[in-house]
């Protein structure tokens, strides 16, 4: 799996304009996955080569590259896109104060594991963006939020299935799906999974686009 990021500078930008923009530089660092995954130039010269399909739940894919897995998320100032030939789900999120009354939505493992931290804002994150990121492998959509358990450095349940999520540096899979998560210039979790059969390695790309 490769994970490509780009910072943009939102100051000025109106809610509308920075969604327009981050939908953008989304699409623009996918192209970018694609041809370094070695995707012809001519296949995405062409108008309806990014053109998405929807399975049933509206998980987006494409329907002429059905071994090429995708995933793109967004928050304020920053936009992240991983690309891969297995399932993969990626979320990122701007560290902030979070409100207490979120902690009813999550299980009480998750709960602990936030208020024994000494960066509670930060460990929130963490959760909250493993949670989205297992949700956005599987396609199954925000129904099944409450019913995911994502606590950092612990074996975790979404399903009957497990996972362990290590550090961005860390090496090897644990189980058939794999969590990566990198805290990014002190202001952002950046939480990417993987359905891992086969072991790969995790890469994140630095792309700094300025705003147009």
């Amino acid at each position: 799996m490769n994970i490509y990021f780009a910072n943009y500078d939102r100051n000025g930008m109106t809610v509308v304009e920075e969604s327009k923009y981050q939908h953008a530089v989304g699409r623009q660092l996918l192209k970018t996955a694609l041809l370094r995954a070695g995707v012809s130039k001519d296949f995405l010269s062409k108008e309806e080569s990014l053109i998405f399909a929807y399975g049933p739940s509206g998980k987006p894919f494409f329907h002429d590259l059905p071994d090429v897995h995708f995933n793109i998320s967004h928050t304020g100032g920053l936009v992240v896109c991983a690309v891969g030939n297995i399932p993969i789900g990626i979320d990122a999120e701007r560290i902030r104060p979070y409100p207490k009354s979120v902690l009813r939505k999550i299980t009480d493992r998750e709960r602990l594991y936030i208020q024994k931290s000494d960066r509670q804002d930060e460990a929130f994150m963490r959760v909250w963006t493993m949670k989205e990121a297992m949700i956005k492998l599987t396609g199954d959509g925000l129904a099944a939020f409450e019913r995911t358990e994502c606590v950092p450095g612990e074996v975790l349940h979404m399903y009957s299935k497990r996972t362990v999520c290590d550090e961005a540096a860390a090496s090897g899979a644990l189980s058939d799906i794999h969590c990566r998560q990198l805290v990014w210039q002190g202001q952002y979790v950046i939480t990417a999974v993987e359905n891992t059969n086969k072991n790969q390695d995790c890469i994140f790309s630095k792309k700094v686009y300025n705003r147009l």
